[in-house]
């Protein structure tokens, strides 16, 4: 696993799924309330119905990722987190906020999905376990890096609006690999669709 492009394509795009959708979410109220203008309780109010979207993306995007294939569905889960950092960057109002946030929210919640089913369709299921211990070290390290890199980006740029050029950014390099390695081994990309299905 680990001599093919094909793990390395669903590595880092687990990772910047991961990164670019905490990155956006571990700001979600300071936005709401420095941005936008919500009050804060209905920010925390906002967040939970997030956390609900966030729950609802595991399914969706798991039925998207067997009926679309693994790279298929993570161009659509890049798509959706650029296309909502752009309109909410650019038009930073409450309805705007709502939507944009709900579908980074519903984005992140989509790679536990993709991850898994990605790892089993690219590498089989005889050492499942362990290819996916691997894989999810991904998580980990987005984790990590997300929230950190959410906060440099709002010193740097002096408002939490900044941030979200960025993370468009990190989710349109992630349509390119997906594009490029997010394919079986030994498949070329644009030859995968019946093998990612299979």
């Amino acid at each position: 696993m680990l001599r093919t492009s094909s793990f390395y394509g669903l590595w880092i795009c687990f990772f910047i799924g991961c990164v670019a959708g905490l990155m956006a979410i571990s700001i979600a109220i300071p936005v709401g309330t420095e941005i936008v203008g919500i009050e804060a309780g209905f920010a925390t109010l906002l967040v939970g119905l997030f956390a609900i979207f966030n729950g609802g993306g595991r399914p969706l995007f798991g039925a998207l990722t067997d009926r679309f294939t693994p790279r298929n569905t993570a161009i659509l889960s890049f798509a959706l987190i650029t296309l909502a950092s752009l309109t909410l960057w650019r038009v930073p109002t409450t309805p705007v906020y709502i939507i944009a946030f709900a579908i980074l929210w519903g984005s992140l919640g989509a790679w536990p999905a993709i991850a898994p089913t990605s790892t089993a369709a690219f590498f089989g299921m005889c050492d499942y376990p362990r290819c996916y211990g691997v894989v999810y070290l991904a998580y980990g390290a987005g984790a990590l890096a997300g929230p950190m890199l959410a906060g440099s980006v709002r010193t740097a740029t002096g408002s939490y609006l900044g941030v979200f050029p960025y993370v468009a950014a990190l989710a349109a390099a992630g349509i390119v690999i997906a594009h490029l390695l997010m394919h079986p081994p030994g498949k070329e990309a644009g030859t995968t669709e019946e093998a990612e299905t299979a």
